[in-house]
């Protein structure tokens, strides 16, 4: 199975509230029709992110919690639905499995993914698409399950993993490396995602790349520029592709 991360800053512009890049989503979905099994995730781009911050639903102690929740779920559930629909154009069966749904979280922390459920969809055939949602947090009341969480506990049942993002793949004082490993850490400011992404609420880029090493852990996982054509149907055929291999 291929577990492929679709990133918000690749799917919207996160810094116009509810925008989304129907062009780009539409060649992705195209450029991964090839694959025979496949799990989808996505983050929540300009979609979830406003809301998650208006109301600090990643925080300790979040603003109006029932509210949050109800505004930022329905917010990911209109932008999971569009995905949805240009798949299902493209005759890919996908199914939606919200990522608060099927995750608990303590103290900010996931502590239980529902796997089988996603198990499943796949021997009915179906591609699930889960996405980034409010969560149940038995501590904060609520919190973010974010798009890299869902990643690491989809994990073990993947082959590969694979993050589209808006960017080549990671950097180290300036230069795209072809590989990354722990020692490379930390990171500045200048090595990762140099892109107008926008804020982003679900822990920083130095969060990312640790879970991005843990869930290399488990299969081989990659970064890959999903702005750029070709890039991601390329390194899921198995060719050479600007990119970075991320090793544990």
């Amino acid at each position: 199975m291929i577990l492929i991360k679709l990133g918000g800053s690749v799917l919207t512009d996160k810094n116009k509230p509810f925008s989304f890049k129907n062009e780009t989503a539409e060649r992705l979905v195209k450029e991964m029709d090839s694959v025979d099994e496949l799990v989808i995730v996505h983050g929540g781009g300009s979609f979830g992110h406003p809301g998650a911050m208006r109301y600090e639903l990643n925080s300790p102690s979040p603003k109006e919690p029932a509210r949050g929740t109800a505004e930022v779920q329905k917010a990911m559930r209109v932008f999971n639905l569009k995905i949805i629909d240009l798949m299902l154009e493209n005759n890919l069966w996908a199914v939606s499995i919200p990522g608060g749904m099927i995750t608990t979280f303590e103290d900010g922390d996931m502590k239980e993914i529902n796997t089988k459920i996603v198990k499943d969809y796949l021997d009915l055939g179906a591609i699930p698409v889960t996405f980034g949602d409010v969560a149940i947090d038995h501590k904060r009341q609520v919190t973010i399950c974010s798009g890299d969480d869902l990643m690491l506990g989809l994990a073990p049942l993947a082959d590969t993993a694979i993050f589209v993002t808006d960017v080549d793949g990671i950097y180290k004082e300036g230069e795209i490396v072809d590989m990354f490993d722990p020692d490379m850490l930390p990171l500045r400011d200048d090595d990762f995602l140099k892109s107008g992404e926008g804020v982003d609420v679900t822990g920083g880029m130095e969060r990312k790349t640790r879970l991005m090493l843990n869930i290399a852990e488990k299969c081989p996982t990659y970064i890959v520029n999903g702005s750029v054509p070709g890039r991601l149907s390329t390194l899921l055929e198995g060719k050479k592709t600007i990119c970075t291999e991320v090793r544990p």
